[in-house]
């Protein structure tokens, strides 16, 4: 009966001890769910940034195809993916698609140009 005491304190204290690591523990699965969830929205928010850069790229092109008076701005489509530039359409001359190319190539933030413009007899 004296040892009671001691009994209920070792008992406490391993009780604690428990809630402690426990504690611990789902502190660490809630860090580590934040830290996955936080790259998951900064992945999305970087893919929606090269969206609308994408789309820069796209307008910037055509407005200088428009500009130019040796490119038909309305005969050429561009497709802009990851800085990625392609130009479909059919032009009237090599000469043309060569500037088309040329002048595509002068935006910023363009990595490649791919032409798959045709030229009409």
């Amino acid at each position: 009966m004296r040892n009671m005491p001691w009994i209920l304190i070792l008992i406490l204290a391993l009780g604690l001890s428990f809630a402690c690591t426990t504690a611990k523990n789902t502190g660490t699965a809630i860090k580590e769910g934040t830290t996955e969830a936080a790259e998951e929205v900064g992945d999305k928010a970087e893919d929606v940034g090269e969206e609308i850069e994408d789309g820069s790229i796209t307008s910037a092109v055509k407005m200088k195809f428009a500009n130019d008076e040796q490119v038909s701005a309305s005969a050429i489509d561009v497709d802009t993916s990851g800085g990625h530039v392609t130009l479909n359409g059919t032009v009237s001359s090599q000469a043309e698609a060569d500037r088309a190319v040329e002048i595509a190539k002068t935006v910023n933030g363009v990595k490649s140009v791919k032409s798959n413009l045709t030229i009409k007899p």
